[in-house]
């Protein structure tokens, strides 16, 4: 097969990975236990060890152990004065003093990816910070004035309405008072004034829902920056938590 019809697997994602327990380089045990479940599979993996992913025998290393102790597994003791037993708590040691060490780099490694997403979200922040600040900036009175003008607008309009509202009452009672023959003109002129008024109120309604688009977008911006705030928050507080424990 060409290498470029080759395909690519999820371990060939995990070539860099760092174990957590050192002694998993050898199996749990030479002799599985056969009242463990599936210990007829457990032979053939341990058999095949050194064929499996460093993340694989971490965890089936585990998965052993946690098994033996659940199923009555037997530890051989050795006499705590031996050479034997000196020899295995040293390796016993040797073996955590590995796995705190990796679990520190892993941790040191962490952290930095952590303040490197932290960072690029301060940046990110900042900009849109920046931006908004200088798009507020730019708008700024504009801004406040073009609500107040709007504002303005309403109360003209509203005041229009008022005008027509009285200029219709007063036809209608010069209607109800007049002759029969002038009936026809001054009710087309009231209808006249109705859609006028029908046609201010609607202006109205419209220069309302703008206002209050704008205001919601006020809202919209300042929640934006809330929520940037907390999440800058929340990362400054998760590496000073990770710094805490490396300096354990």
């Amino acid at each position: 097969m060409s290498p470029i019809e080759e395909k690519t697997t999820i371990w060939d994602t995990l070539k860099d990975y760092q174990r957590r327990h050192p002694e998993s380089v050898n199996p749990p045990s030479e002799r599985i236990n056969p009242d463990i479940p599936g210990s007829y599979l457990w032979v053939i993996l341990v058999t095949n060890w050194q064929n499996l992913h460093p993340l694989i025998q971490d965890v089936l290393y585990v998965w052993y152990r946690e098994l033996s102790k659940l199923y009555g597994g037997k530890i051989e003791e050795l006499d705590p004065k031996s050479t034997e037993a000196l020899l295995a708590r040293f390796e016993e040691l040797d073996s955590k003093l590995k796995a705190y060490e990796l679990e520190r780099s892993n941790l040191e490694q962490e952290l930095m990816i952590r303040d490197r997403d932290f960072q690029r979200l301060r940046s990110v922040a900042g900009k849109r910070e920046k931006e908004n600040i200088e798009v507020q900036q730019m708008l700024g009175k504009s801004f406040q004035e073009k609500i107040m003008d709007k504002q303005k607008e309403i109360d003209e309009k509203e005041e229009i309405i008022q005008q027509l509202k009285a200029k219709i009452a007063t036809l209608e009672q010069r209607v109800a008072s007049s002759p029969t023959t002038e009936d026809a003109s001054q009710n087309k002129e009231v209808s006249n004034l109705k859609q006028q008024l029908e046609h201010r109120t609607k202006l109205l309604r419209e220069v309302s829902e703008e206002l209050q688009k704008l205001n919601q977008q006020v809202k919209e911006q300042r929640a934006t920056i809330e929520q940037l705030n907390e999440k800058l928050r929340i990362k400054d507080e998760k590496i000073r938590e990770i710094k805490g424990l490396l300096k354990l």
